[in-house]
């Protein structure tokens, strides 16, 4: 197994949240601040399903290459290809994914998956780093709203943009074993907690 400074996705852990408060300038504001959704209210017990899943996620990375997709959820959703002004795919220091951040002067381009379901949420929700926030952010298609994955760090200390290139053929053959080997991970501990 590797070490976990070389994981990808070093801490998957859907009980994890980051309440850090990172804003763009096209992200929805409620009473004058970013709505943040919590990660941890959506397990509760009360309430199967917090995020308001009909706004579909924006996917700006990794999560927009079909291999992936079909690595994580056993499908590639139907998605529509749009943009994110004044957002950004940063790249992330020793990562072979990109954070999104607030950048005044950009366009992110990505897709929008928005028939996920609820049990899609969740491996998509554990699968990703605990570090990302959960933000309403306004997109360019007659200016919708998604749900994004943003990365709490200010613009100056994130300075070059990803993009699918940014991972070679070896790395990304690596990164799509470790998410089927997560997904099969993540079934098993489902079927445990079930049983």
């Amino acid at each position: 197994m590797a070490e976990e400074s070389s994981n990808p996705n070093p801490n998957p852990n859907l009980t994890t949240g980051h309440a850090a408060g990172s804003s763009g300038p096209n992200s929805t504001k409620i009473a004058g601040k970013l709505e943040l959704l919590s990660r941890l209210d959506c397990l509760k017990p009360s309430s199967p399903s917090a995020f308001p899943t009909h706004l579909g996620l924006f996917a700006y990375g990794t999560l927009t290459i079909d291999a992936v997709m079909h690595a994580l959820l056993g499908r590639v959703p139907p998605s529509t290809t749009t943009t994110a002004p004044g957002w950004r795919a940063a790249g992330l220091p020793d990562l072979p994914y990109p954070g999104l951040i607030a950048d005044p002067t950009s366009n992110a381009p990505g897709r929008v998956y928005n028939d996920l379901t609820e049990r899609e949420w969740a491996i998509l929700d554990a699968f990703e780093n605990p570090k990302y926030d959960i933000a309403r952010i306004e997109l360019a298609n007659n200016a919708s709203e998604a749900l994004a994955y943003v990365w709490p760090a200010e613009p100056p200390a994130l300075t070059t943009t990803w993009t699918v290139d940014c991972i070679d053929t070896e790395r990304m053959e690596d990164y799509i074993a470790m998410c089927v080997e997560f997904r099969q991970e993540w079934e098993e501990s489902q079927r445990l907690k079930s049983s």
